[in-house]
């Protein structure tokens, strides 16, 4: 899914938000980092202002929400300090950050976090310290590698045609090709979604994004909150 809007990606969306009210404070606190859950930021207002550091006289980036496909603004928050926020930006390059005012977003507790392993092909989803899903993955060619990294879940878009190229249902990532920078009517984001060629499961087949099974897809779709982390590794 290496783009998000018209041709081949009209879709419903879907907004999988799950907020409470959270203290200021470290955003993993003690205990063992990978049950921990992670903080997501959603905007409250039509566009949430991004600064480079919380001494920064002017923003360098606002973000619009909702997005142009309808679902809000979210980020999932790197670190945090009184009054700010440091969240993941869904723009190059990847693994981009910026710190955005706690006046501006509202701030909730995400217990899900998924792993791409490239090397093993598979795709593997946890709640807290709970395995839920551990499904084999179609991911990048050679020459278009899916990118390493850390990233969120942006959007959720359902697909309009369910045993398409993508499945039922396809998450938009904040990641983006290094390679591709245009494709289809897109910048080259990358996805997480559906397929309709489920042989390619297990090997390196897409352009860049990670494919799973219409079942798995399925699944995720109404499990996820937009905002959960995405680590992509070898």
């Amino acid at each position: 899914m290496q783009s998000r809007r018209g041709g081949r990606l009209r879709a419903t969306v879907f907004t999988a938000l799950f907020f409470l009210t959270i203290a200021a404070g470290p955003a993993f606190g003690k205990g063992t980092p990978a049950v921990t859950p992670s903080v997501v930021a959603q905007a409250t207002g039509t566009f949430v202002s991004v600064y480079r550091s919380p001494y920064a006289k002017r923003p360098f980036l606002h973000v619009a929400s909702p997005n142009a496909d309808g679902t809000p603004a979210v980020f999932l928050v790197k670190s945090r300090r009184a009054g700010w926020e440091r969240v993941y930006l869904p723009r190059r390059p990847n693994g981009s950050t910026g710190w955005v005012k706690d006046s501006q977003v509202a701030l909730a507790l995400d217990p899900y976090r998924v792993q791409v392993s490239l090397g093993r092909h598979r795709v593997t989803v946890w709640k807290s310290n709970k395995l839920i899903l551990d499904e084999p993955a179609g991911v990048g060619r050679s020459v278009l590698p899916t990118p390493r990294g850390t990233y969120y879940i942006v959007e959720l878009l359902k697909q309009a045609n369910p045993n398409g190229l993508y499945g039922p249902y396809a998450f938009g990532l904040s990641a983006f090709s290094n390679v591709l920078y245009n494709f289809g009517s897109g910048p080259g984001e990358i996805g997480l979604h559906g397929t309709d060629d489920p042989a390619g499961l297990g090997t390196n087949v897409s352009h860049g994004c990670i494919r799973i099974s219409n079942q798995a897809i399925t699944k995720l779709a109404s499990l996820l909150p937009l905002g959960t982390p995405v680590q992509i590794v070898s």
